[in-house]
């Protein structure tokens, strides 16, 4: 089985380099645009009959709903894949968060968990990202792709948990502004990433 996750698209704090996590920020006009891009690249790619499940933040809602217009499915929304919850760091500047929380800033650059009020830990993210994929591809009819829509840090976490890798390095990079990676699925915990950081541009000029 072939599941898809996919990052939402272009925010105004993804502009201004802002961690968003719970806060609920709307798709710019390029992230909508961006949307649209992606949703027709993945529709080629995907199959009929696609299970869809979101985060339930308008900015990936909004994402998942521009490939459900295309294919004429429904979308799910999956709490679990929300973005991890960045606490007192969410909309405030790096220059910010250097200057009130060097010493946690330094932790979480070395992949630690920074003592933040609020801040979700890895192995809580892992956990649900983990899941909740698991879960939507248990669900999918034989020969249906899932496509799932989150965000950049719950993904990372989350393939991490998929593929069985420490979440003490950052064995896989975050993805792009409506990005996907591809993995394959042969049964519970039996997973393989196939390809990573795919975006509707290198689709198209493939």
């Amino acid at each position: 089985m072939q599941v898809y996750l996919v990052r939402h698209g272009q925010t105004e704090w993804n502009v201004k380099g802002l961690l968003q996590g719970s806060s609920d920020i709307p798709l710019t006009e390029e992230g909508r645009q961006q949307a649209t891009r992606a949703a027709q690249a993945l529709a080629r790619r995907i199959g009929p009959q696609p299970i869809i499940v979101t985060s339930p933040l308008e900015r990936a809602r909004h994402t998942a709903q521009a490939l459900a217009d295309v294919v004429g499915v429904d979308v799910t929304v999956d709490d679990r894949l929300r973005e991890r919850a960045y606490g007192a760091w969410e909309g405030i500047t790096p220059q910010e968060r250097e200057s009130q929380w060097a010493e946690e800033v330094a932790v979480w650059r070395n992949h630690g968990e920074p003592n933040v009020p609020g801040f979700e830990l890895h192995d809580a993210v892992r956990t649900r990202m983990v899941a909740a994929l698991e879960e939507a591809a248990e669900s999918a009819s034989a020969g249906s792709a899932v496509v799932a829509f989150a965000h950049g840090s719950c993904a990372r976490v989350g393939l991490h948990g998929l593929l069985g890798i420490p979440l003490t390095h950052r064995t896989i990079g975050n993805l792009g502004n409506t990005a996907w990676s591809q993995l394959t699925r042969r049964g519970r915990g039996d997973w393989t990433l196939d390809r990573h950081n795919v975006t509707a541009a290198f689709i198209e000029a493939a």
